[in-house]
């Protein structure tokens, strides 16, 4: 099988930039419906957020994969860390669906909503363990980016379960910020060659030794003796 590492990059890059679209998208509508009555924004985001699953999965499955799941496998086995974007996948994929089932039920559909913020909060705890499935060179630089791309949205749910028991405008307000930030963030991340490149060992040779009990057993020369 060859493949191209570059392409581990290219993938992590179209899968955070389908997040944060999403989640931009999440945030405007949620900012719209504090003033304005209506479920067609909202049933717009959750449909996108649910699309932005299905992005991050074809874009591994594409671009590692080869449109293959038997080569996807073994993308996987040399880059085990892509598991997460997998579980990136399916986790916005659902949060999606549980967000448009809330959105079609409306009041009847609470407990939907519970499921849409709890694999959202999920999701703001996976972007912690990025850093730990890169590479030792870019891991300082994924940490610092992921762990504010994890704190904001975690950040954003913790508003929005606060609005559901004491609702205030400036909860509400709050949680529409604070997932455009999140999206932000996602948007203009960019993989470095580094995270996912290659990773080259050297390896030096010691002199080899002398088989062991060589010298020991070794027969002494003969002398000549020399005669007049």
């Amino acid at each position: 099988m060859t493949l191209d590492f570059a392409d581990f990059t290219r993938a992590s890059n179209l899968a955070h930039l389908a997040q944060g679209a999403a989640l931009l998208l999440l945030g405007a509508a949620e900012a719209w419906t504090l003033d304005n009555q209506g479920r067609r924004p909202t049933i717009a985001a959750a449909a996108a957020l649910a699309l932005s699953g299905a992005v991050v999965f074809l874009a591994v499955l594409g671009l590692p994969g080869g449109w293959s799941f038997e080569r996807l496998g073994e993308a996987l086995n040399l880059r085990r860390g892509f598991y997460l974007f997998i579980a990136f996948a399916f986790v916005y994929a659902a949060a999606g669906f549980s967000l448009l089932t809330h959105a079609a039920l409306e009041r009847r559909g609470s407990g939907w909503q519970a499921i849409f913020l709890g694999l959202l909060g999920f999701a703001g705890a996976l972007y912690f363990v990025l850093a730990w499935r890169v590479n030792e060179a870019a891991w300082r630089a994924v940490l610092v980016w992921h762990s504010a791309i994890g704190a904001t949205l975690l950040l954003a749910v913790a508003a929005k379960t606060a609005s559901l028991f004491a609702p205030r405008r400036a909860l509400g307000l709050a949680w529409a910020v604070l997932l455009m930030i999140t999206g932000l963030q996602l948007v203009s991340y960019r993989e470095t060659e580094e995270a996912f490149a290659p990773r080259l060992v050297t390896i030096e040779a010691a002199p080899a030794a002398p088989p062991a009990g060589t010298l020991n057993n070794a027969k002494p020369a003969d002398k000549k003796r020399i005669t007049n």
